[in-house]
């Protein structure tokens, strides 16, 4: 079953036509890989999903669960069940990582929903569950998120989106910054999301690790889809690779 579908949407930064006819496709219970060079468009297509402006969508469609979605503001769309983790993680510093769990609880409250046609679709995943995906997050639950490392900040950000009713979790850079082993440490955790049945769009820089997870990839270049399939056809299609991604 498709539970997000792209249709063939124009993504614009002012005047420069940033995302050109970009069509995709993220089937429920799937990693969806979207891959490219710096600038090709990956960050842009996630913020045309999640509603954020910049880029202004100006045609095209976008249906999550089978509800047009393309003109709703990001909170809607949040509430539909669409999360996204950006890159820069944006775990707040001064806050315990117990307390940046909790905001999730105050995104859900039912009273954000009051006046419109909207409600959550679950409860999230429980703060127990988010302590045994996260043992780390566990043992730190006091300490402030600003000392943090990168990759407990990261893994902070992905469960704080968990703890809101997500059905797809969106993460933008996931290994951008991080040691090998806790590449590692956070690779695991995602496939363990997944196959608990959150659905996950994937952007990463970092191609030949998000291959190794993802059920099926994109490749952007200049804001098109220059490629589309398993990700067993990308990691044996050589040509693709040298010219799109070089790796």
């Amino acid at each position: 079953m498709t539970l997000l579908d792209v249709e063939a949407i124009d993504g614009y930064y002012g005047e420069s036509h940033i995302i050109q006819d970009l069509s995709l496709s993220v089937d429920d219970g799937e990693i969806t890989a979207l891959l490219g060079r710096n600038g090709a468009g990956k960050t842009s297509t996630l913020r045309c999903i999640s509603g954020a402006t910049p880029p202004d969508v100006r045609s095209g469609r976008i249906r999550f669960d089978g509800v047009d979605i393309t003109d709703e503001p990001p909170e809607d769309i949040a509430v539909r069940g669409i999360s996204l983790v950006p890159e820069e993680r944006r775990v707040f510093s001064d806050l315990t990582v117990a307390e940046n769990l909790h905001l999730a609880d105050t995104v859900r409250n039912k009273a954000n929903t009051l006046g419109r046609d909207l409600d959550f679709r679950d409860d999230g995943m429980s703060t127990s569950d988010i302590y045994e995906y996260f043992p780390r997050l566990d043992e730190r639950r006091t300490q402030k998120a600003g000392t943090l490392s990168g990759g407990e900040q990261q893994m902070l950000a992905i469960a704080r989106a968990l703890h809101q009713s997500t059905d797809l979790l969106m993460l933008d850079e996931p290994y951008e910054g991080l040691a090998p082993q806790i590449i590692e440490a956070v690779e695991n955790a995602i496939r363990r999301i997944s196959e608990a049945g959150t659905t996950i769009l994937l952007v990463e820089q970092n191609a030949v690790a998000a291959m190794k997870i993802a059920d099926r990839c994109y490749v952007l270049d200049r804001g098109q889809v220059v490629f589309e399939g398993p990700a067993e056809e990308l990691q044996a299609d050589q040509e693709t690779r040298d010219k799109y991604l070089g790796v």
